[in-house]
This record gives structure tokens, C-alpha cells and sequence, in this order.
């Protein structure tokens, strides 16, 4: 497949997102309508949906209670409030695909290496990609999975996609702006209550109501290796045959409160799930531009 140019990439995140505002993003307390949706080139025959990625594709959070939703996962999701991937293939073509979630708790882009053996078992048609989130947070800055060893690993794991799996598309989005959830919350004393008793992505909300220059260095240098990622995410699409990236969208989009898990302020909720779906699927109907 070819790919867009850097300009026209960030022209259709941009178009992507005054999507989003307009029809979907702006509606957080109701369904997508699908009446009338078409399945895109991309994915005109889906049977079966393979997940890779971490807790955001296994809807971890983003129910009511706490822990793993599966229903609400943006991709392989059954909750009409979420309008996945997989429910919007069943409303193009009136047949519901498999959905084998792959994803893991935690995981990072090696944990998605160890487990393409059950994605490529299930032949999927299409195969959705979400990772580098859990590279980027971490205990330290130090932990953080380093930009090379990011490359090697995403672009061995695009590879044996496609060699063992050659006809299945490739859906790769790319990780939010983590720095964005600091922003946009920081200034809530119960996000920062939650954020500064969990262990979850210390180097970016540990001591979330510190606002030195160190500590706002130490953000800035995860917000940049989440860049550096998404540099790489593209590249490695790039080179693969088969590989749609959404362009940088999921990363520009501009999460709200709402869009925010109130659990633990860090999963997107049923609204950002639905947000997350919405990109995924604009960028499945732009194909590769």
C-alpha cells in the first residue's frame, strides 16, 4: 500500500478530529448512528478480528466498575455506546466477526510479540494494533522502553504480520498523548489523589501536583519518547505491506474529562472508547491515502 506524506498526514489527523467534534466527539451521552454505514475498501470482508495491544483494548476501567470491559473495548467491543470496529463491521455487512483480544493487561509492544502465535492461530482478516503506551510509562524515566528498542520490536512484530498472515490488513493507531490526561486533570484534587496512590505511569503522574521544572522536565521527556514513538509507528506501517496508520489522530485528539475514566483517571471511559472507535474507523475508511 502507499502512504501519505507527512503534510497530508497531519491534514487528515486534523480532519480526523473536526470529525470527531462534529458528529461523534461532542456526543458523549449517546450511540453512534450506524444505520447506513458502509464497510470501508480496507475491510470489506471481515470474518474475523484480531486484537494487539494493552489495557485500553480490553476496555479496562471504562464500565462502571473497575477492572477489564471488554464490551466497551473500542475495537472488538458489543456495547452499542462504544460503536467498535466490530460493531460497526456488523452493521455494514449484517454478519458480526469473531473478535480474538489479544491484548494484554500492562502490555507493551514485546508482550504483543509473544502473542501473535494465537492472533496469526485465529486468521484474522483484519488485525488492530494499539501500543507504545505502556513503553513510554513507567517507574522512572529510565524504564522507559528506549525509541530503538521500540523500532526493533513494532517492526519485527509488522513483519511476521505480514509473512504469516499475508492477506490480513493492518490497523495501527497511535498512543495517546498521555501528557494531555496530566493537563487536563491536574487540577482536580481526586485525579490527583488517584493518580499519586497508583502505581500506574509514575514517570508522568507520580507526584502529579509537583509543578517544578523538574518534574515538568521529567513529563516533557515522556510526552517526547510518546512522539519519538509515533514516528516510529509510522515508519514501520510505512514499510508494511497491507499497514493503514490513522496519521497521528489518536495522539492529537484532545481528550475531555468525560472522556476520561472516573475510576482512575487514566482509561478512556465509554465516551473515549467511542472516540478511540471513531478514529480507528476514519482512518479504515481513508485506507492508505
Amino acid at each position: 500500500m502507499t502512504h501519505a506524506s507527512p503534510r497530508a498526514r497531519s491534514a487528515a489527523a486534523a480532519a480526523a478530529i473536526a470529525t470527531l467534534m462534529l458528529v461523534g466527539g461532542c456526543a458523549a451521552d449517546r450511540a453512534p448512528d450506524l444505520s447506513g454505514i458502509e464497510a470501508p475498501a480496507a475491510a470489506a470482508e471481515v470474518a474475523t478480528l484480531a486484537i494487539l495491544g494493552d489495557s485500553i483494548s480490553l476496555g479496562v476501567n471504562s464500565c462502571g466498575s473497575q477492572g477489564q470491559c471488554a464490551a466497551a473495548s473500542w475495537s472488538g467491543g458489543s456495547d452499542p455506546e462504544v460503536g467498535s470496529i466490530a460493531g460497526r463491521l456488523a452493521a455494514a455487512s449484517g454478519l458480526e466477526p469473531r473478535v480474538v483480544n489479544a491484548a494484554k493487561d500492562g502490555g507493551d509492544v514485546a508482550d504483543a510479540l509473544g502473542l501473535l502465535p494465537e492472533v496469526v492461530d485465529a486468521d484474522p482478516q483484519l488485525v488492530t494494533v494499539l501500543l507504545g503506551g505502556n513503553d513510554a510509562c513507567a517507574p522512572s524515566l529510565d524504564e522507559m522502553t528506549t525509541t530503538a528498542e521500540f523500532e526493533t520490536q513494532l517492526t519485527a512484530l509488522f513483519a511476521r504480520i505480514d509473512e504469516e498472515l499475508p492477506d490480513a490488513v493492518i490497523l495501527a493507531l497511535s498512543v495517546p498523548d498521555i501528557h494531555h490526561l496530566w493537563d487536563v486533570g491536574h487540577g482536580d484534587s481526586r485525579a490527583v489523589e488517584v493518580w499519586n496512590g497508583s502505581a500506574s505511569c509514575r514517570n508522568l503522574l507520580g507526584a502529579a501536583d509537583d509543578d517544578s521544572a523538574e518534574a515538568s522536565a521529567r513529563r516533557d521527556a515522556v510526552a517526547a519518547r510518546v512522539d519519538e514513538f509515533n514516528a516510529v509507528i509510522e515508519r514501520a506501517c510505512a514499510t508494511t505491506e497491507g499497514c493503514i496508520d490513522d496519521g497521528g489522530a489518536l495522539h492529537a485528539y484532545p481528550f475531555s474529562v468525560d472522556e476520561i475514566s472516573s475510576i482512575d483517571y487514566f482509561h478512556p471511559s465509554i465516551a473515549g472508547q467511542r472516540a478511540i472507535a471513531e478514529i480507528a474507523w476514519d482512518a479504515l475508511e481513508r485506507g492508505a491515502g
